[in-house]
């Protein structure tokens, strides 16, 4: 997917007799796939050297440089000086980076999400004596790419595409085919700002999931942490309008037929064909446990035409709005207001509307580990404890300190004008 493309650098339009520069060991050695078990035997491996060769053979001619080694770095400093002396005299300069497969491979984890330390000296190198620099990307796992893309026009991430990636590249940068893939991940500025940081990899052979849900966009969107890209993110070479958007409520939760239709009319606004994808995020305004501000509960692919334009519906059902209950062992909806917002990325929302659902209310049978909370909600549990004259009951204040208190622990104190053997009275009552 298209992340960058500052002053429309892409897609390239190189004129008969300039140059293009490529640069990268892997426009000539694609990283097409994973490293390790992985692996398969491709029918072929297009190159993307080979291919722009190809598609620009009798125009602008293309000049290549490894830039740097995959494996050993012997070389790196004589490769690196042709590098920089081949883009300095050049056109356009298409860098080809990533990440080598002995990087990112099965039975050991990355320690840390830069690209490797003689690719980053290319590109500083490059930028030295080039400004309209196109990066493609080529690797399994996110890279950080808030220390140098301010020092590039364009980046492509084109992640490990599989044997025809050279080609697809090719087809990307010359505009043969329109960028239209969205991020399936969240492009953080550094490592640090994973919510999984501080617990992995652990210690002594265990390892403490603490962000439970908070993982991925989820947490950097709860926590309005900057990042480079968002999840959902991705650019085209034309542009898009959303708009319209409505929300409609059908059925219900407790007939089992909940229905929320979410539509929008979508215009192509550019001047070339495309794609866009509409994402539909919930959020619970106020749940009992921890959820995430959103979450992606549906989305729509819409190819347009230039300046067509085109409804796209996306109906959400029970599940959309449900959590997972570790009380209840099942998936819950809670009655209230939960926020239905329309955009393009989990940041670039152009609507947000507020719905509220009505669910039946949940409780498991009252006993002695129940809360004050939980017997004061109940409705039979409230009438019991008010029969037992209990004056705390009139002290909202106190209430709220002792609410989260299981009952059996309020039993044990005095003044509570109940002890054990009543509380068991109420039980069997009940």
């Amino acid at each position: 997917m298209l992340l960058k493309n500052a002053g429309r650098v892409l897609p390239l339009q190189p004129q008969e007799g300039s140059t293009v520069a490529v640069i990268g060991e892997f426009a000539r050695t694609p990283r097409f796939q994973g490293a390790g078990s992985s692996q398969v035997n491709p029918t072929r491996v297009d190159a993307a050297l080979e291919e722009l060769q190809s598609a620009l053979a009798g125009g602008a001619e293309v000049r290549f440089a490894a830039g740097f080694g995959i494996g050993t770095t012997d070389d790196d400093g004589q490769l690196l000086r042709e590098a920089v002396q081949l883009a300095s005299g050049a056109d356009h300069v298409l860098v080809f980076l990533g990440l080598p497969g002995e990087d990112e491979s099965e039975g050991f984890d990355r320690t840390h999400i830069d690209l490797p330390a003689n690719q980053l000296v290319l590109l500083h190198g490059l930028a030295e004596v080039h400004d309209r620099l196109i990066v493609i990307l080529a690797n399994g796992g996110v890279v950080r790419v808030s220390t140098w893309e301010d020092k590039v026009a364009a980046i492509l991430e084109c992640w490990l595409s599989g044997q025809a990636a050279g080609g697809a590249a090719v087809d990307l940068l010359l505009g043969v085919a329109n960028p239209s893939g969205k991020l399936a991940e969240t492009i953080p500025v550094r490592l640090q700002d994973n919510s999984s940081y501080l617990n992995f990899p652990g210690e002594e052979g265990i390892v403490q999931y603490g962000e439970g849900i908070f993982i991925g966009y989820r947490a950097y969107d709860s926590l309005i942490q900057h990042v480079s890209y968002p999840f959902g993110f991705g650019l085209s070479y034309t542009t898009f309008q959303i708009e319209d958007v409505d929300v409609s409520v059908a059925g219900s939760v407790e007939a089992g037929d909940l229905a929320v239709t979410v539509t929008a009319s979508v215009t192509n606004t550019g001047q070339r064909a495309g794609a866009e994808v509409v994402q539909v995020y919930v959020g619970d305004v106020e749940a009992s446990v921890a959820r995430p501000l959103r979450e992606l509960k549906g989305f729509v692919k819409v190819h347009l035409e230039p300046g067509e334009s085109q409804q796209v519906s996306c109906q959400l059902d029970e599940r959309a709005f449900a959590f997972w209950s570790r009380r209840f062992g099942h998936r819950v909806v809670e009655s209230g207001e939960f926020m239905i917002a329309v955009g393009n990325s989990s940041r670039h929302l152009v609507a947000t509307e507020t719905i509220t659902i009505e669910a039946p209310r949940l409780s498991l049978p009252l006993g002695p580990d129940s809360t004050l909370h939980e017997w004061l909600t109940d409705d039979r549990g409230r009438e019991l404890l008010a029969k037992r004259d209990m004056r705390l009951l009139q002290d909202p204040e106190l209430i709220k300190v002792i609410g989260t208190m299981p009952m059996h622990t309020l039993a044990a104190f005095q003044g509570m004008a109940l002890n054990h053997d009543e509380l068991q009275e109420l039980i069997t009552e009940l």
